[in-house]
């Protein structure tokens, strides 16, 4: 079997570490191509860009960096001559931290795996999460590099995969999980201004998960594999309400 085409992107940026250490894990068994953001684009969610060019740089053999958002990264590699290949799948991550549940709404390494199954490629998001604050991504890439195949078959036109798992050394077991709810607990800060504008600050606090079961599957030292609807669905009723009209 021919080496597969894998565009790799992220929302941490081109530098970003869990992309160098996916990038070099699936090198060594697909042909990689890397388009990500230039510089940090966390939880933009499926921001794209139509009112500017996107400013592009050459950063190695098959990789560029762009100005934009991770879904502009796939939009660009995948509807351009930039790279002059087609690709057979898209891979997003590793980000640096999990994108569980809720996540998912804002993430931008979901929305990239989201633009790639819209587009009809197979989309996988890859996340890690850590509890002091350290990152060994090697693991979890080397998971992904050896079951690329497998997670590519659990794509479909409608379907993204996204991973989670807390950082760790290995992994001895992954599970199909439901996508818990999470709670951001989030605050905003008024101010006042001397231009005379009022200027707003939003703030997390603490971050409650609950239902589903993503969350605990990390929380036990599993990789959580979710698959995720790309495009909103809407529920029918069968009789619409009495609507008064003017």
């Amino acid at each position: 079997m021919s080496r597969r085409r894998i565009l790799v992107t992220n929302d941490d940026g081109i530098w970003a570490e869990g992309l160098r250490v996916l990038i070099e894990k699936l090198s060594s068994v697909r042909n990689v191509y890397g388009m990500a953001p230039e510089e940090n684009r966390s939880a933009v969610s499926n921001l794209f860009s139509m009112s500017r060019p996107l400013r592009l740089k050459k950063v190695g053999e098959r990789e560029y960096s762009c100005s934009g958002s991770p879904a502009d990264c796939v939009i660009v590699a995948t509807r351009s001559n930039l790279f002059g290949v087609s690709f057979d799948a898209v891979v997003s991550g590793i980000n640096r931290g999990a994108n569980l549940g809720t996540d998912i709404v804002y993430s931008g390494t979901a929305a990239a795996a989201r633009q790639a199954v819209l587009y009809k490629y197979p989309g996988i998001a890859v996340s890690l999460e850590s509890e002091d604050g350290s990152f060994n991504f090697a693991p979890l890439a080397e998971f992904v590099a050896k079951n690329l195949e497998t997670l590519i078959s659990l794509s479909s036109d409608e379907l993204f995969v996204s991973l989670n798992a807390y950082s760790s050394d290995n992994y001895n077991e992954a599970v199909f999980t439901s996508l818990c709810e999470r709670n951001y607990n989030d605050t905003v800060s008024i101010v006042d201004g001397d231009d005379g504008f009022k200027y707003g600050s939003i703030c997390g606090g603490e971050l409650v998960s609950s239902g589903g079961e993503d969350f605990p599957a990390v929380k036990a030292g599993k990789i959580s594999i979710s698959l995720i609807r790309a495009s909103p669905t809407a529920e029918k009723k069968d009789v619409p309400p009495a609507f008064v009209f003017p």
